[in-house]
């Protein structure tokens, strides 16, 4: 229904867990960590909330969403704990070698610069190869030569539209015994998850082109304050671990049979419901407003 619901394969994989076949859903489906109380009252500013049943990750997102008056809330888990439920066979077959980066990544609203010779120097002291980069669609027009210089690999996952895009970040991770991260992202908790050596190079002398670039900024000032063992490598892979299951909402997991029914793939109405829902929000956004997504 909501045009987000399966950027980066979310809806995807909870179909795929549930066992039916991949379709609209009759709700608003959280992608990217939203852990803070931040500027933004409703992720994704929908509109029709109270309507709508949102699916959020944890429990804190969603008493936070309840303070701001939204009522239709549901935590459910995050999309890549069922993707881990659905790969609990086979992620063992992985083997662990080298060290996998995720720099900050651009957007069609702002444009993140990273040092890559200053990153590239930091983690080849700290983490052995071979080294593979993971480079968001938007930053992959940059200059990358000094990666290839380098000797690195140089992976995309494809835009955020792409249904395989989590379930190619997940395979990669595996594959790698270390990770790190320049800002505070979704792979950062799925590394943690999977118990991986993770580092922080968070280069604090960066500044974002815009200012208005509040979520990034808001988020790293945020976790700078309340959880500096964290932002400052100091906290052990144990602690990192059970951080990653509160925020991924692991307490939170539902039965097929209940994402089923909140997804609203149990109903004919609610399925016709936002299979018409979904063709005008297509018309607003990608004709009218002309969003590149």
């Amino acid at each position: 229904m909501y045009l987000d619901n399966n950027w980066y394969g979310n809806r995807s994989i909870l179909a795929k867990y549930s066992n039916i076949k991949d379709q609209r859903a009759f709700a608003a489906i959280q992608h990217g960590v939203n852990s803070f109380p931040g500027k933004r009252k409703f992720p994704g500013q929908r509109k029709l909330e109270n309507h709508i049943p949102y699916l959020c990750w944890n429990s804190h997102t969603k008493n936070q969403l309840l303070k701001n008056n939204i009522k239709n809330i549901t935590a459910i888990g995050a999309p890549f704990l069922y993707l881990d439920k659905i790969f609990s066979k086979k992620k063992f077959l992985f083997k662990e070698k080298g060290t996998l980066i995720f720099p900050s990544k651009s957007t069609q609203e702002y444009n993140r610069n990273e040092n890559y010779a200053e990153l590239i120097d930091k983690v080849e002291r700290e983490f052995n190869g071979p080294y593979t980069v993971s480079v968001y669609y938007t930053d992959l027009n940059k200059d990358l030569s000094i990666f290839k210089e380098k000797g690195w690999r140089i992976i995309s996952f494809g835009n955020r539209k792409s249904k395989k895009f989590l379930t190619k970040q997940y395979i990669e991770i595996c594959k790698s015994k270390n990770v790190a991260c320049t800002t505070l992202a979704g792979s950062f908790l799925h590394a943690v998850y999977l118990k991986k050596n993770f580092k922080f190079f968070i280069n604090n002398d960066q500044k974002y082109e815009d200012k208005k670039d509040y979520h990034m900024i808001e988020n790293e000032e945020y976790y700078k304050k309340n959880y500096p063992e964290i932002y400052f490598n100091k906290a052990s892979k144990e602690d990192l671990y059970k951080y990653s299951l509160s925020e991924l909402g692991f307490d939170n997991l539902k039965s097929k049979d209940e994402l089923i029914k909140l997804m609203g793939w149990d109903s004919p109405k609610k399925s016709f419901f936002a299979a018409i829902m979904s063709y005008l929000l297509f018309i607003k956004y990608y004709i009218v407003d002309n969003i590149n997504a």
